[in-house]
């Protein structure tokens, strides 16, 4: 993944949708823990926060997207048990009717045939820890492995199928808990389909693909590294890719996370642009794409977040560092089943 650091996605449920899903459906935007300024304003998390100043996510989904009904936390491959509490993510998160999502993200840019021959071992040894840490919480949970794993060669190995059933095998241990891995939108971005650049990663997931709940994949840009119209053809792309995915695999898809920052000249009314697409395409991502998730990367612009996108990686939010709404924000609460 082209991100270096943890992200936080927070998830909302609708009810319809697929059987598999016991009729619910995800709608997610990303967070986890805020602080309360002096005047009173909800602001971005900073280390220095006293905590009696910090402000849970669920304190603020229900006013700005009172829709949600789940939390995604991502764990990297530096992930401590005391990033999270048991305690919180039960009764703030599972037991107020929100589904914990939790994206394994071990392997990053590292990832490659020969790093994951190295590092296999211990990445199933953090893979167990984590769901030794999952089978404490009482409630329905969801896993999303290895996200954007389809590069550096990976995409085209495929003793890559054996290590993803393996893991996918482990989570499914755990009770009430449904599983995936993420699968990287990677291209030509001037295109709307691009089949030749997705069928890549085929040989890497033909078989384990199978044994998954959905299909997840995930959508990046931005003004530091797209163009643009590469930006604005982002719903109708996103569209034909779970059109192909779930043509192909005969699975639903489930958009794992959208990452799209306001960064850049005219970057707040592309964002804008970009989720009002999103949210007028929704009835054919359901009926073409068979989808059943949709996640907004960031509910609140981060500033300490670094990664692909440079400066922009501190613009994903739909509301800024100060609490400020976005446009983009009135677009993403249209974002329904």
């Amino acid at each position: 993944m082209r991100l270096t650091i943890l992200g936080v996605a927070f998830v909302l449920m609708l009810a319809s949708g697929c059987s598999q899903f016991n009729k619910k459906n995800y709608v997610a935007v990303g967070g986890y823990e805020y602080c309360r300024a002096s005047d009173g304003k909800v602001v971005a998390y900073d280390k220095q926060c006293k905590d009696d100043k910090k402000v849970f996510i669920d304190e603020l989904i229900s006013d700005i997207t009172p829709n949600a009904n789940a939390v995604t936390l991502w764990i990297n491959r530096d992930w401590e048990e005391s990033w999270y509490k048991i305690e919180d993510i039960q009764s703030k998160i599972i037991d107020r009717g929100y589904t914990p999502i939790f994206v394994f993200y071990w392997f990053a840019d590292d990832i490659s045939p020969s790093f994951v021959k190295q590092r296999k071992l211990d990445y199933l040894v953090d893979l167990r820890k984590m769901i030794w840490f999952l089978d404490q919480l009482d409630g329905e949970k969801i896993v999303i492995l290895n996200p954007e794993f389809n590069e550096n060669g990976i995409e085209g190995y495929e003793p890559f199928n054996d290590l993803l059933i393996e893991s996918i095998n482990l989570v499914k241990q755990v009770k009430q808990t449904k599983v995936s891995f993420c699968i990287g939108d990677f291209g030509n971005y001037q295109k709307v389909s691009d089949e030749d650049n997705w069928k890549v990663f085929h040989p890497s997931v033909h078989r384990a693909i199978q044994q998954v709940d959905f299909i997840t994949f995930q959508e990046m840009r931005g003004s530091t590294r797209n163009k643009p119209e590469e930006i604005l053809k982002t719903p109708e792309r996103s569209l034909a890719f779970a059109k192909y995915l779930t043509e192909t695999y005969q699975k639903p898809t489930f958009l794992a996370y959208l990452a799209l920052p306001s960064y850049g000249e005219n970057g707040l009314k592309i964002q804008e642009q970009v989720y009002q697409g999103f949210a007028e395409l929704m009835p054919k991502f359901v009926k073409q794409g068979n989808l059943v998730g949709f996640n907004s990367f960031h509910l609140m612009d981060v500033p300490h977040h670094v990664g692909y996108f440079n400066e922009a990686e501190k613009h994903f939010g739909l509301i800024d560092s100060q609490g400020q709404p976005k446009p983009a924000l009135k677009q993403f609460q249209k974002i329904h089943f």
